[in-house]
C-alpha cells in the first residue's frame, strides 16, 4: 500500500505484503504473497487466485491508485521494483525459503516502521483438521515449500540481525464464509488436493464443523497471533 508523503492530515506511505488487502483508501503498492500452500500443490494457481481476489476487493472499494507486484521478497530489487516506503506491513505471508533475506529486504524498504503479523504456535491445522488430514492421506499433515514461521523463529532471526523488535500477542479468529456446503467442499477440495475418492470424508468434516450464519455457512478457527514491529531507528 502506498500513500502520499506525510503531510498535515495525511498518513505515511506504506508497502504491504498483505495476502488480501482490506478496503482502505490511499495509493498502494502491494507485493504478492509467495506463500507455498501444502494444501494446494499448485502454488501458482493459489497466488493467481489471491491476486484476482485482491483486485476485486480494490475495485469493490473504489480504489484504483495502487500497484501490485507479484514477486517474492527475496527477489525484489529495491529502487527498481519498489522505492522505500515509510511503513512496511507483512501479514501472515512469511512462507519463504530464506527468511533472513526477506526480512532484510523488508527492513531496507521501510523508512520508519516495519510491522509483521504472524501466528504463535500451531497456526493452521487445528486438532480436528489434523484428524481429517490423517483420514484422507493416512499420515499427519505436513507443509511443502519454505518455512512457515512461528513468531519466535522470526524474532530470533531478527535478533541475530541486530534488530531488537517489539512483540505484542493477541487472540484472533479466522472466519471463512461459504454460500453452501457444496461450495465449501469445492473450495477445500481444491486448496487441499483432496482425492475424489475421499471427498465424502471432507464433506462429513465440513458438515460437522460449519455453522449457519445469515444466508450462508462459516468456518471458524481460533488462533493466537503475534505482531512483531520495530522503528527503523532501532534497526539501523
Amino acid at each position: 500500500m502506498e500513500r502520499g508523503d506525510r503531510k498535515a492530515g495525511c498518513k505515511p506511505k506504506a508497502l504491504s505484503g498483505l495476502h488480501r488487502p482490506r478496503r482502505r483508501r490511499g495509493h498502494r503498492s502491494s507485493l504478492g504473497s509467495n506463500r507455498k500452500d501444502s494444501e494446494a500443490g499448485d502454488g501458482r494457481r493459489s497466488v493467481e487466485r489471491d491476486a484476482q481476489l485482491s483486485q476485486e476487493n480494490m475495485a469493490e472499494g473504489g480504489i484504483s491508485n495502487y500497484k501490485a507486484i507479484q514477486k517474492r521478497w527475496e527477489d525484489v530489487e529495491l529502487g527498481v521494483d519498489i522505492e522505500p516506503h515509510d511503513v512496511v506491513i507483512a501479514s501472515h505471508s512469511l512462507g519463504m525459503f530464506d527468511l533472513q533475506e526477506a526480512l532484510a529486504k523488508m527492513d531496507a524498504a521501510a523508512k520508519k516502521y516495519v510491522y509483521i503479523f504472524t501466528f504463535a504456535g500451531r497456526w493452521f491445522f487445528d486438532d480436528q483438521e489434523v484428524e481429517l488430514w490423517e483420514r484422507v492421506y493416512d499420515r499427519p499433515p505436513r507443509r511443502r515449500g519454505g518455512f512457515h514461521s512461528d513468531y519466535m523463529l522470526l524474532y530470533n532471526i531478527l535478533h541475530d540481525m541486530g534488530i531488537y523488535a517489539n512483540v505484542e500477542m493477541k487472540d484472533s479468529e479466522h472466519v471463512q464464509h461459504y454460500g453452501s456446503l457444496d461450495e465449501a467442499v469445492e473450495r477445500w477440495k481444491e486448496r487441499r488436493e483432496i482425492p475424489v475418492e475421499n471427498e465424502h470424508l471432507l464433506r462429513e468434516y465440513l458438515a460437522k464443523n460449519l455453522t449457519e450464519e445469515g444466508d450462508g455457512l462459516v468456518f471458524r478457527r481460533r488462533t493466537k497471533s503475534a505482531m512483531i514491529w520495530w522503528p527503523k531507528s532501532e534497526s539501523s
